[in-house]
Parts: C-alpha cells; sequence; structure tokens
C-alpha cells in the first residue's frame, strides 16, 4: 500500500560540494540540484521569515525610521536627565533634614550633659570658666616674653650640650 503523497510546493536548492567550493567550476560538470517536497506550512515559515529579513534591511536603512529612532532615544534621555536630577535633589533634601535632625539631638545631649555637671558641680562654679581665666593668667604677655628671651638665652649652650661627637668628626 502507497503513502499518500503530501499535498505541498517543492523548494530547490542548488548543492555545491566542498569539492566544487574549492576548484574552478568546469563548463562539463553542471551544478547539483536537489529538489525537495515541504509542507505549505513550512513554505510559508519561510516566506514569512524572508519577507521579516527584508522589512529589516530596509527599515535599517530608511531615512524616517532611523530619524524616528533619534527622536525616541533623545526623548529617552531627557526623561532619565529629568529623574535623575529629581531624585538628586530629592536625595539631597533628606540629608539636609537628616543633619539638622542629627544637630538637634547633639545640642539637645549636650544641654542635658551639661545640666547634669551643674547638678554635680553645683550653680556657683562652672569649670569652663574658670579654667579659661587660669590660662589666660599663665599666658600673660609678659611672662611669655620672658620665657622666651630665657630659652633664646640658653639655647647656645643646649645645643652644645647635645651634640652628636659622630658629627663634629664627620665635618673635619
Amino acid at each position: 500500500m502507497e503513502k499518500p503523497k503530501k499535498r505541498g510546493a517543492t523548494l530547490s536548492r542548488e548543492l555545491v560540494s566542498h569539492e566544487q567550493a574549492t576548484h574552478e567550476p568546469s563548463a562539463v560538470e553542471p551544478p547539483v540540484v536537489e529538489r525537495e517536497v515541504i509542507s505549505r506550512k513550512e513554505l510559508a515559515r519561510q516566506f514569512r521569515r524572508q519577507a521579516y529579513q527584508r522589512a529589516k534591511a530596509a527599515r535599517a536603512t530608511d531615512p524616517k525610521h532611523l530619524a524616528l529612532k533619534e527622536v525616541v532615544k533623545q526623548r529617552r534621555r531627557e526623561l532619565y536627565q529629568r529623574v535623575k536630577e529629581q531624585r538628586k535633589s530629592r536625595d539631597a533634601e533628606r540629608e539636609v533634614e537628616r543633619k539638622a535632625a542629627e544637630a538637634k539631638q547633639r545640642a539637645e545631649a549636650k544641654r542635658q550633659l551639661a545640666e547634669r555637671v551643674k547638678s554635680v558641680i553645683g550653680p556657683a562654679s562652672e569649670p569652663g570658666r574658670a579654667l579659661a581665666r587660669d590660662i589666660e593668667r599663665a599666658l600673660q604677655i609678659a611672662d611669655v616674653k620672658e620665657l622666651i628671651e630665657q630659652l633664646r638665652a640658653q639655647s647656645p649652650s643646649l645645643a652644645a650640650q647635645h651634640r652628636d661627637p659622630l658629627d663634629d668628626d664627620s665635618g673635619a
């Protein structure tokens, strides 16, 4: 019993063997042509694929399509830049708010610490002011000038005292 033949189109392809591709074709040998039967569905799929390839090649060189692509690209970049700027400004605002909150917390902690110190030491004496007065008394301008004069007078003797004997031998 014979199988029923498929109804379909025939597609011809030229098959050139590797030997024919490497050697010069002779006038005597015609190329081998093979015909195969394919279904209509497969043939339609091949035609669709060829049409797609032609349309793709046409779009690649069409000036209108290329101009549209460029406009879309510019719009996308502008939108991205706008969103990026908004995000940066929002982040900057949040950073300012965070720093303000931290400064407020530090000021409150400092105030609480000062209250604790005053409660322990007492309200009559403030250690910071007493220390500043002591430093001011110790560093009167006349005292500083006197100290500088003493150091200048002693510097040659101190230098001679601490001079390295190896340095003297190497210089002579």
